[in-house]
């Protein structure tokens, strides 16, 4: 009997290891992938990804990836241009056949990685399932001062600083790999010529004693152990860290603390995401009101260091908080600090505090243009399976052709090696050190204050307003603030540096008198601005949409955008939230012409194809709503899922009808 009982254990054991091994040779990468990067397997769903790949195929690829760009790249024109592209993707199809695959890979990414400032939501991720990647079980941080381990399975080799990977100088391997820099990845590193071979891959290094050593690292794949161990550990969130060379993600997305010994408020923002229903952005945004109003307040500090990014769209109730409340918004009170991380949304919330409070930027450059493509949406190559991400959204979160590359603080800290290491929070430290210079001012006359007042046309989409406040002049610029009465684009007092030169609150513009002109200037940063005076009545297309006046919007913005001048979210909101409410009115074909509208200037975007098709069902165009659900999924292929569903039931109608 006992004999019997263990032969059907070991039976069953035998089994129940026969079908692991099979789930894992089917579905093993496939679960370990969508723990590390759930989004590019929801894309890929249950796809076979092969592991090679013929030439053929691997040249259809580009072929789809240059129709991918030209039809969902919202700034093609920029990037590209027709002819260049197509000859990128010609030399690249021609060294295919001696390609290896990390080098296709990379290949695949440097056509990504675009030049154009404010394009870096553009991608191809490179922790996904079609890439496979193995690992070297550390992270390597660039800073000012050098490159560092910053984490390691091995503890101990924490803080050396990595002088050499194979023979080849830290610098140049960063360099040789931009805009990656110095990556945990082996198989690049051979791509570019680095290393020879990937088994063991040499590091010289030196530790925090001054001893140099070279050690060979073996790289792991994800399905290793000890990799799934380590990426596990490093995904563990961590409390109040706020070095942006840790890996970890932050356990609250925000939080706040105020010290009573110095009346600092120190608000540090990880996410641009509400924690929670109970615990929103607009909950923090009350509590530092509360905060502002109960105690007494010398500064603010908003630390964006660790943010890179989230939903745009709810950043306003920071924004109007730190712009209005008169113990934030004075000079010298309120500082908000930026790193290499600070990304996306928080780099829209930074410029948001730039063009409409008195901040001041402490740290590095942040990692966002003051002008920006976002909001992503994914595609996959029908061959290779690999995923990327074209952004689809302009936001002009500077004002129009803003050249500036990056947001540069006026009061930088560059981060070295040293602040991480021994928890020495430098930016900090010159924050609470920071005292403004005054402003030397001049008194104006008033028909020298009078000759600056008045409403100026600044762009296509923006106007300016100078006003008299009795106690000093004020600008505005708006884009034609929409019902629900948002936000000015741009809010500073005006400091008289001479009769003809005013100062702002925004580092190095300026506004001037034109001489022998009734036009002013605006110098903002490192581009001028022409303020033509316009009569006080003058409207903006977001004012002609919302009144109803369909044709004269829609030919201003026709003309702008023929022009060269780029028409950003704003826009398309606008556009869309008339049609919303004709629609509400139960006017769906007037409706019509705002959402074709919207169609025609946004052509890349899967939201004005969601509204134009439910557009078409309302006037019961069940035809054309099937053809705009059909592009609505074409250019976002994640919402895949939903659109499909809806258009089963659009066709069973149809179906119907015909019958």
């Amino acid at each position: 009997m006992i004999r019997t009982a263990l032969k059907v254990i070991g039976g069953i054991l035998l089994l129940a290891v026969l079908g692991l091994g099979l789930w894992w040779h089917i579905s093993g990468l496939h679960f370990l992938y969508s723990q590390f990067s759930p989004s590019t397997e929801q894309i890929i769903g249950d796809q076979e990804v092969p592991r090679s790949l013929p030439d053929a195929e691997w040249r259809a690829d580009l072929d789809s990836l240059e129709q991918i760009l030209q039809q969902r790249l919202i700034y093609f024109e920029d990037a590209y241009g027709l002819r260049r592209l197509a000859r990128q993707v010609d030399s690249l199809k021609r060294l295919v056949p001696t390609q290896t695959r990390a080098e296709r890979v990379l290949s695949v990414a440097r056509l990504l990685d675009l030049s154009t400032p404010g394009t870096r939501h553009t991608t191809l991720p490179f922790i996904q399932r079609p890439i496979s990647w193995r690992l070297l079980p550390m992270r390597i941080f660039e800073f000012d001062d050098g490159y560092y381990i910053v984490h390691a399975e091995e503890e101990t080799l924490i803080g050396n600083e990595v002088l050499a990977i194979g023979e080849t100088p830290a610098d140049s391997v960063a360099a040789t790999l931009a805009p990656w820099g110095i990556t945990s990845f082996a198989e690049p590193l051979r791509a570019v010529g680095v290393v020879e071979q990937t088994d063991e891959i040499p590091v010289r290094m030196q530790t925090p004693s001054g001893r140099q050593v070279t050690r060979g690292f073996e790289p792991k794949g994800a399905w290793s152990l000890s990799t799934v161990l380590y990426e596990k550990g490093l995904q563990e969130p961590v409390k109040g860290e706020w070095s942006p060379a840790n890996a970890h993600p932050r356990e609250r997305n925000y939080w706040l603390s105020y010290r009573d010994s110095t009346d600092l408020l120190y608000v540090q923002f990880n996410r641009v995401r509400n924690a929670s229903s109970e615990w929103t952005i607009a909950d923090l945004a009350d509590s530092m009101r509360v905060i502002a109003d109960t105690r007494p307040l010398d500064k603010v500090a908003l630390d964006l260091r660790n943010n890179g990014g989230g939903n745009h769209d709810l950043v306003e109730p920071i924004v109007d908080l730190l712009g209005s409340h008169p113990k934030i918004d004075r000079p010298g009170a309120l500082y908000t600090l930026l790193s290499r991380m600070t990304f996306s949304a928080a780099g829209t919330l930074a410029l948001e505090l730039e063009r409409r409070t008195k901040t001041i930027f402490v740290g590095e450059p942040g990692a966002f243009a003051p002008n920006m493509w976002g909001d992503t949406v994914p595609f996959v190559l029908p061959n290779s399976k690999l995923v990327g991400n074209v952004s689809y959204r302009y936001w002009q979160a500077s004002l129009p052709d803003d050249p500036r590359t990056q947001l540069v603080p006026e009061i930088p800290v560059p981060f070295t090696s040293d602040q991480h290491f021994s928890d020495t929070d430098s930016a900090m430290i010159a924050l609470r050190r920071h005292e403004p210079a005054p402003h030397e001012l001049v008194s104006l006359t008033e028909s020298e204050r009078a000759s600056f007042t008045g409403t100026y046309r600044l762009s296509p989409i923006h106007r300016a307003q100078v006003t008299n406040t009795g106690d000093g002049l004020q600008v505005v610029v708006d884009r034609g603030r929409l019902a629900s009465g948002l936000h000015p684009f741009m809010e500073s007092d005006l400091y008289p540096l001479s009769s003809t030169h005013l100062a702002t609150d925004i580092a190095d513009v300026r506004v001037r008198r034109r001489s022998g002109s009734n036009e002013l200037t605006l110098a903002w940063k490192d581009t001028t601005y022409v303020l033509t005076p316009v009569d006080s009545t003058f409207t903006l297309p977001t004012e002609d949409l919302r009144a109803g006046r369909y044709e004269q919007a829609a030919n201003r913005l026709r003309r702008a955008r023929s022009s060269g001048f780029k028409l950003d979210s704003w826009i398309t909101t606008a556009l869309t939230a008339r049609a919303d409410t004709l629609e509400a009115r139960d006017d769906p074909e007037d409706a019509l012409r705002y959402n074709r509208l919207a169609v025609e200037l946004f052509p890349e975007s899967w939201r004005v194809y969601s509204s134009l098709a439910h557009n078409y069902e309302l006037l019961g165009q069940t035809a054309a709503a099937i053809s705009a659900y059909r592009r609505f999924r074409a250019l976002d292929p994640s919402r895949a899922e939903a659109v499909n569903e809806r258009l089963r039931k659009l066709e069973r109608s149809d179906e119907g009808r015909e019958e």
